[in-house]
């Protein structure tokens, strides 16, 4: 008899506290991501390349730059991975959080991007480098910096 009892079947729940799936809503009623610009993910995906890049240079280089006489090679490397770091770490973060409009991002993005292009280039008076940054930023990053200049212009 006590088993019997323990097996009826529960009320319906109150309306407020019922799961509602998306197919149980009208249309007017079902909220859609707005998706992100192409352009905006393209230039985060190829700023966190092109840092990544910056970081991987001089970890290959890492015999040839030990020997490089002066301190000259050993500052460039150390700017080189710094803003490879900030590139890619900013480029990956705005591409997950690509819909998001807080405004010092996109910007921030832009200035270390500027910043690893101008690096790279600098990059390329020391020897042991070459062109091995130089190239690679020259014709990503600056096309990325161009997308990601027009999208930071839209409202």
């Amino acid at each position: 008899m006590l088993e019997s009892f323990m097996h009826l079947p529960r009320p319906t729940p109150p309306a407020n506290h019922r799961h509602v799936q998306q197919s149980d809503l009208p249309a007017e009623q079902i909220y859609t991501l707005v998706p992100a610009p192409k352009g905006r993910l393209a230039g985060c995906v190829i700023a966190f390349l092109l840092g990544s890049w910056m970081l991987a240079v001089p970890v290959a280089l890492i015999d040839q730059l030990k020997n490089a006489p002066g301190p000259a090679a050993g500052i460039v490397s150390g700017i080189v991975i710094a803003l490879g770091v900030a590139t890619a770490g900013l480029g990956g973060f705005l591409f997950f959080n690509a819909r998001d409009r807080r405004r010092p991002w996109p910007y921030a993005l832009i200035a270390s991007l500027a910043a690893t292009v101008v690096a790279a280039v600098i990059s390329a008076s020391q020897p042991e480098y070459g062109l091995l940054l130089a190239v690679p930023a020259l014709v990503a990053g600056v096309p990325a910096l161009i997308v990601l200049a027009k999208d930071t212009g839209r409202p």
